[in-house]
């Protein structure tokens, strides 16, 4: 399932194709579990969707945590589901496991699991998901207000946000204390965008071994250290994967340097970066980890 940094390059990769340009026509695979409930917040579901879509322009996009928002001004405003005027639709995609984002010509002819297609001038913006675990969410009137400025439905406070201080950080890590701190740092309520590989990496730069408890770092200067490490593991990989601030990479992992843990955490007889000593892989919390005994040592 992609990351905070794989969201935001599939963001630019793709669907920033489309900036500022007009939707001549959507199409939906009403059928497809990406719209589950979606008829609960939006008139129509996922055929209102497509209605309401239609002539809109694409304004802005982003991304926090694993989620991606795409905002569209509507040519003439519509009705929301609560019968709330709305100029401003903003939609909201989770790629899941399998979900991904595609530019193809403005002729293409839909495939099986495309979910959404919107139909542009010089180009299609394809979402497919053949396992259909990923979503599709809409805001818009007096949904989108009530998020006063945040991009409403996504987990906040981002890792990177002001909202995200040593005192929550502490709180989630006394709440979940007999945890492993793998598993805790996965949990999306607390650390939004923090995939498998990046709290592998978060706990080896910390030389913190995934298997400790998570009450022991409880303390002032244990959530303190964490949430720096967790910081800059975010926005280094900002940087690299999703070029934050620069170009964007030609491919995702390819600038992705060999001091980083996520280079050798799948090698048979990888080596830690630092001790060079062997690494070691087991399941903690559910997924396979991958960690250097020799440095993680607490």
């Amino acid at each position: 399932m992609p990351e905070l940094a794989e969201v935001e390059f599939y963001r630019r990769r793709w669907w920033e194709a489309g900036a500022r340009r007009v939707v001549r026509a959507a199409e939906v695979e009403a059928r497809s579990r990406v719209y589950r409930n979606l008829a609960r917040e939006f008139a129509g579901g996922a055929k209102g969707l497509a209605k309401n879509l239609a002539g809109a322009r694409l304004v802005d996009s982003g991304a926090e945590g694993k989620q991606m928002w795409f905002e569209f001004r509507a040519a003439t405003p519509h009705r929301d589901v609560r019968g709330t005027s709305a100029e401003i639709l903003r939609l909201g995609i989770h790629l899941g496991m399998t979900g991904e984002l595609r530019v193809e010509p403005p002729d293409y002819r839909a495939r099986k699991h495309d979910a959404l297609i919107l139909r542009m001038a010089r180009q299609a913006l394809v979402f497919n998901d053949p396992r259909q675990f990923g979503r599709v969410r809409v805001w818009r009137g007096a949904a989108l207000r009530q998020a006063q400025g945040k991009p409403p439905g996504i987990l906040s406070p981002g890792i990177l946000s002001r909202e995200f201080t040593v005192e929550r950080v502490r709180g989630a890590l006394a709440r979940h204390g007999r945890a492993p701190i793998k598993a805790v740092l996965l949990n999306q309520e607390y650390f939004p965008g923090v995939g498998n590989w990046m709290a592998d990496e978060i706990l080896w730069r910390a030389a913190v071994p995934p298997k400790m408890r998570a009450g022991r770092l409880a303390t002032e200067a244990g959530a303190k250290k964490l949430r720096t490490t967790i910081r800059r593991v975010a926005r280094d990989a900002l940087r690299v994967i999703a070029g934050a601030g620069g170009k964007l990479p030609a491919d995702l992992n390819a600038n992705i340097p060999d001091s980083w843990l996520f280079n050798h955490r799948w090698e048979d007889g990888g080596l830690c970066p630092k001790t060079k000593t062997s690494l070691r892989r087991e399941e903690i919390g559910g997924r396979t980890t991958c960690w250097s005994p020799a440095w993680q040592k607490g």
